[in-house]
């Protein structure tokens, strides 16, 4: 029993936190708490990360600690705190508001890429945590993180670092001999948090070089403790400067003299190491490595002109995977029109949304699971006379990254041109579609030259990029069309009977309903769907905070 409530999450989605933040969705838990984004409801729906904890796990006493030394701290590498509940008496918890992070865990970001980080950038995230670190330090008195680990450092897709987590932070005591409480994260705490000595800057310093020393090695702790003593398992690779490895293990020292005596000073000798890059081959790993198969595929569906087909691509592909059990997000993207609505809500889809268990994940969405439930289905809502929503593509970012799924589609249309930040998403994703009708003249030589140069930039980084022909027909053209395709077609995906089409779109069922031409889709996307079908089934909901 203990169990079950151990993973249950504290808050629901939709839930109202001080009257102005709505809770849409849980993305990180840890074990003092959980974080959760939520709407700010009297900022248009501005995306805010509460940091929730049970009144019972805390004592009353960490958390209010934590966002009241939080609260005096501004610095750009340290989170910014908006509100402070010290207990929401119907949930008896504690709830912290800060800014919503649009980025990753140091742990997620260096996942992400197989381990596979320059040794100058991750010189470049150590100077800026060295500059939170000093700021933190220079303080009266000083404050001591003592908790560094990949779980604790944010990266934004700028590549800013932020600082999070200061739950085991303390204040130095001038004239003590040790810590009150011995904390921290074994292979990243240093060796004076067992007690011996008081916290102070060295002991950051340490932390610091622990964490450096887990992206350098692709991910290994330095120390791991096993028996009476921490023992050293790994060892930094031979390519690196040796000025570097030197900075890296003296940071590592055990004796707290032995380290540099500031962050400024360490921050110093970091920098320093940047004249002695080797040549581009000696990074820490290889080129780019290839998508895990147990982790979720991204896949942008684009028309290159309006009516191209990109939303009938996206519908389709849902229900052709959701037939093979694959477990898939379809998202319709919000810089599209609506158009989603008209064409999934069924009478029985209408009645699910009424239950509690269907309810919109973002306000800008209505959201329901297919009667299999191996498709969620986010569509936006058709009446557009609500006030501006805030942030409109970093919500769907955070809609698309909070999902458990295998496969997220996402039907961006023709829209793909209008926001100079989906350049990123496009150029990023997994897999990229772009959808060509037999209307040629509706291509303009700008969408021709920015697909192309989009191709482009995913080809260089080991992405793939599929041309789909829609709607295609015996004509008398049809080669020439073809050939003005950029690329050769992956998918010909044939014409159907218009008027058939409309029945069944009438009658509320989709074109893969129709048994004939079930077959016929199928043989036309296997090109896409045989990268697909292989991924994993089962993906962690939720990242976990250690």
């Amino acid at each position: 029993m203990s169990t079950a409530n151990e993973n249950q999450d504290l808050l629901k989605d939709g839930i109202m936190i001080g009257g102005r933040y709505r809770i849409v969705g849980l993305i990180g838990r840890g074990g003092m708490g959980e974080v959760y984004a939520a709407e700010d409801l009297r900022l248009h729906g501005k995306l805010r990360a509460l940091k929730v904890a049970s009144i019972h796990k805390l004592g009353g006493v960490k958390g209010a600690e934590e966002a009241e030394l939080l609260m005096r701290l501004n610095h750009p590498h340290l989170p910014l705190i908006v509100d402070y509940f010290p207990r929401v008496e119907e949930l008896d918890c504690e709830v912290v508001v800060m800014d919503y992070i649009d980025g990753n865990t140091l742990q997620a970001y260096l996942a992400s890429r197989g381990g596979d980080i320059r040794f100058t950038d991750i010189l470049e995230i150590g100077s800026q945590l060295c500059e939170a670190l000093h700021y933190l330090h220079s303080q009266h008195p000083p404050i001591i993180h003592r908790d560094l680990k990949p779980t604790n450092v944010m990266i934004d897709r700028g590549g800013f670092v932020r600082l999070i987590d200061f739950g085991i932070a303390r204040e130095y005591k001038r004239g003590k001999a040790q810590d009150t409480v011995m904390l921290g994260t074994p292979g990243f705490a240093a060796p004076e948090q067992e007690g011996e000595y008081q916290s102070d800057a060295r002991t950051d310093v340490f932390g610091l070089g622990a964490l450096l020393y887990y992206m350098l090695s692709g991910g290994n702790r330095y120390i791991t403790k096993e028996g009476p003593a921490p023992r050293r398992l790994h060892t930094l690779p031979h390519d690196l400067p040796i000025k570097l490895t030197e900075v890296i293990y003296r940071m590592l020292d055990p004796n707290p003299v032995c380290r540099y005596s500031s962050m400024m000073e360490a921050k110093h000798a970091l920098e320093a190491c940047l004249g002695n890059e080797p040549a581009a081959s000696h990074h820490i790993s290889g080129p780019t490595v290839p998508i895990p198969s147990n982790r979720r595929r991204t896949i942008m569906v684009a028309s290159l002109s309006p009516g191209a087909g990109a939303t009938f691509t996206t519908i389709t592909l849902a229900h052709l995977l959701e037939q093979r059990g694959i477990l898939c997000t379809a998202i319709e993207h919000p810089v599209v029109e609506p158009e989603w609505h008209a064409l999934l809500y069924t009478p029985e889809v209408q009645k699910r949304l009424q239950s509690k268990s269907q309810q919109a994940w973002l306000s800008k969405y209505r959201s329901f699971h297919s009667p299999s439930q191996h498709t969620k289905w986010h569509a936006l809502e058709p009446d557009s006379r609500y006030a501006a929503d805030a942030e409109p593509t970093l919500k769907y970012r955070l809609l698309s990254e909070s999902t458990n799924s295998s496969v997220i589609l996402t039907d961006i249309s023709s829209k793909w041109t209008n926001a100079s930040e989906l350049t990123l998403e496009l150029t990023q994703s997994d897999a990229l579609l772009f959808v060509v009708d037999p209307s040629p003249f509706k291509w303009t030589p700008q969408r021709l030259q920015e697909a192309e140069r989009i191709c482009f930039e995913r080809s260089k980084a080991g992405l793939r990029t599929y041309w789909v022909a829609n709607k295609d027909m015996t004509f008398r053209n049809r080669s020439e069309w073809l050939a003005a395709i950029p690329e050769k077609p992956a998918c010909s995906v044939p014409m159907l009977p218009a008027d058939q089409l409309a029945e069944l779109l009438w009658s509320g069922k989709w074109a893969t309903s129709h048994k004939n031409w079930l077959s016929l889709l199928e043989r036309a996307f296997q090109p896409i769907l045989q990268e697909i079908v292989p991924l994993s089934r089962h993906i962690p909901s939720h990242p976990v905070i250690q």
